[in-house]
This record gives C-alpha cells, structure tokens and sequence, in this order.
C-alpha cells in the first residue's frame, strides 16, 4: 500500500493499493518475406485451389538476429484427368534470418512469430495420357517477428481517498462572507 501526502499534513490525501504483474515488454519487431519455389508431381487438369499455412516455427536468439526454421503446408486441390476431385498435401521447410542489431541471448526473452498473410501463385503444365502433369509454385509470406522480455510492473488496482477530500465534503472548501450592503 502506497500513501501520498500533501505538504506537512499528517493524514494521507489517499491510499494506493498495487499489485506487481509480470509482463511482456517489445524489445523489437520486424517483417519478413519469404518466398518459396517447388515443383510438384501430379497427375491433374485443372487446379481447383492452393490453401498454404504455416505449420510449425522454431525460433532461436543467436548474436544480432534471431533463427526461424519451419514448415509451411500446402493443401493443393485439383481435378484428376478422370474429372475426379482430388486433395494433396506438400510441406515445404524453410529457414529465416532477421537482423536485430544489439539483441543478445538472454533467459528472460521471448520470441514471437506472427504469419500476416501467405499467397500461393502457381502455373500448371496439365497431365497427359500417362505423362503426369507439373504444378510450379511460389509460396510468398510475410512473417513478423518480435522479440520480447520478460519483466515485473507494478499497477495501481486500488485507491482510497481520504474523508477530507470525499466529494460532497465541506472540509478544506473556502467560504466568502460578504459584509454591507
């Protein structure tokens, strides 16, 4: 409990009452692309839709920048030369580096990845009697990553003013009497 006084009163004006949080405070935040190209295999005529994702991230805190190696899955939709709908699966791993000048391992830091949006482009050279057909794609993402630290705040949950500051209260009001008329 925190008291603040005014001047040389001895009562407080009012009571703080604190509590201590541990918190996440952004040390530094930076968008990345990353651009992906592959060639897939597959006995298809037409492409319905490409949904990619991203799968999984790992971070790591080296001297000046922060490692990102992860996966980004692709559900590639498509139509086989039989006019069947079809569904596969393509996980592409991929490997980031973002410079973070002055940022040093540290026990008490955190490393956040956030996906903004990912686009899938793609051209496909249809299957062919028994040749099979070949999806080209470009995988393009941008990721934001922030490197945080952990750390202890203290913020105020309460506060308790003192009877002579209570609103309606007539003490500590002036009061002008006029005299003659």
């Amino acid at each position: 409990m925190l008291q603040y006084y005014y001047g040389s009163h001895d009562t407080p004006l009012f009571d703080l009452k604190t509590e201590r949080l541990k918190v996440l405070k952004v040390i530094g935040e930076k968008a990345n692309q990353l651009e992906l190209k592959s060639a897939t295999c597959l006995n298809a005529i037409k492409i319905d839709r490409i949904k990619a994702k991203l799968l999984k991230a790992e971070s790591k805190l080296v001297a000046d920048k922060v490692i990102t190696e992860g996966i980004i899955r692709k559900d590639i939709f498509y139509v086989d030369p039989h006019n069947f709908l079809r569904f596969a699966t393509e996980d592409l791993p991929f490997v980031l580096v973002t410079e973070f000048p002055g940022v040093k391992p540290d026990p008490w830091e955190e490393i956040q990845i956030h996906l903004k949006d990912i686009d899938v482009s793609y051209t496909l050279h249809p299957a062919r009697g028994c040749l099979p057909g070949c999806l080209r794609q470009i995988v393009v993402a941008h990721l934001k990553v922030v490197v945080a630290k952990w750390s202890q705040v203290d913020v105020v949950t309460g506060a308790k003013l003192s009877p002579r500051f209570w609103p309606g209260s007539t003490v500590g009001r002036s009061y002008y009497t006029s005299y003659g008329s």
